[in-house]
């Protein structure tokens, strides 16, 4: 009888540790598994399942399809982007009372920009990213790690504009907004530091992620688009906001190499080393300089053979006939990117 409970025992305990496993296996992804469904149907699953909540003016009855089977929220996030065809950014709300954040998330995606709001963003310059694409990415954005360097001062805006240089993040307020922090702020994943922050300054704040609707100089139905409005546009979304400082873009790079063997980091650690010397040089140049050695860059064939990678990744994601539209579109800016007629 003993022998016969002691077997029973290990039989459930071989049990519990199975289904643990699976368990662990499935926490933290995602499935959306839809066809021909309504984008706002696809959209809800998502924040159901991640607890993110997606802000959009896209039109939520549009139908779309998508696959994607226990994947990580960044792989969700891909996907959602890829088949709605937009390109959304993880956003944090910070405001002083619980009644300004929602009249700000009712604002969004744009008509933040004219409101008084304050932006804090500093992307990533892409053009010397190198081989980032075989760096380990953050499963999940919000797990970005803030480990902040001293800030100029003990201000609410400071310590913001220290998180936004360390991830990648854009982050929003009232522009009058600006508190001193007394108190001591908790580090680490964005998730739970920057709430942490917020609150120390004795207001509120909301994670979501943007995901907006097409812009002018790229809607779909505009047609293929003039090779000089292509150009000035592309200049435009490099340009945009604040410069990310050198130390700060060799921050966010080194993050990423956590978990890695450490051969392959040595590797990558060269390579962000070689780009972050390349965007020291860039910043020390003169317009003139920048415009053509951006022409340099963009005439590049591995960066077109990158740009190409990452254009059948998209691809993949969407249904035949997007397949068919996005090509189109695809092949229409690259040319007028290409083009060295427009060279000013």
């Amino acid at each position: 009888m003993n022998r016969q409970k002691s077997l029973l025992f290990m039989i459930s305990l071989l049990g519990l540790i199975w289904l643990g496993v699976w368990i662990h296996s499935w926490w933290g992804t995602i499935t959306l598994d839809f066809e021909n469904k309504p984008l706002q149907t696809v959209l809800r699953s998502f924040t159901r399942q991640s607890g993110l909540p997606v802000v959009t003016d896209l039109d939520g009855n549009k139908p779309i399809t998508i696959h994607v089977i226990r994947a990580p929220i960044s792989e969700a996030l891909d996907a959602l982007q890829a088949v709605a065809e937009s390109r959304g950014r993880l956003l944090y709300l910070a405001a002083p009372n619980h009644s300004e954040l929602q009249k700000a998330l009712s604002l969004l995606p744009g008509k933040l920009e004219t409101a008084d709001w304050k932006t804090i963003e500093y992307r990533l310059p892409f053009m010397f990213l190198g081989g980032s694409e075989d760096l380990p990415r953050w499963g999940d954005p919000r797990k970005q790690t803030w480990n902040p360097s001293t800030p100029k001062d003990s201000s609410l805006v400071s310590l913001f504009e220290n998180a936004a240089q360390a991830t990648d993040i854009r982050i929003l307020l009232p522009a009058g907004w600006n508190p001193k922090i007394g108190k001591s702020v908790s580090y680490g994943p964005l998730s739970s530091a920057l709430p942490s922050l917020t609150r120390a300054a004795g207001g509120t704040g909301k994670m979501v992620f943007l995901l907006p609707g097409p812009r002018a100089d790229r809607a779909p139905e505009s047609g293929p688009p003039d090779r000089t409005a292509a150009s000035d546009a592309w200049r435009r979304r490099w340009s945009e906001g604040p410069q990310l400082p050198p130390e700060a873009f060799a921050t966010r790079m080194q993050s990423r190499l956590s978990g890695m063997p450490a051969d392959q980091a040595k590797e990558a650690q060269a390579a962000i080393d070689e780009s972050v010397k390349q965007y020291k040089e860039w910043l020390t140049l003169t317009p003139e300089e920048q415009e053509k050695k951006m022409q340099e860059i963009m005439q590049d064939p591995n960066r077109q053979q990158r740009g190409s990678d990452r254009f059948i990744r998209g691809m993949r994601m969407m249904s035949p006939e997007q397949r068919a539209q996005r090509y189109t579109r695809y092949n229409a800016r690259k040319e007028a990117v290409k083009d060295p007629g427009h060279t000013r």
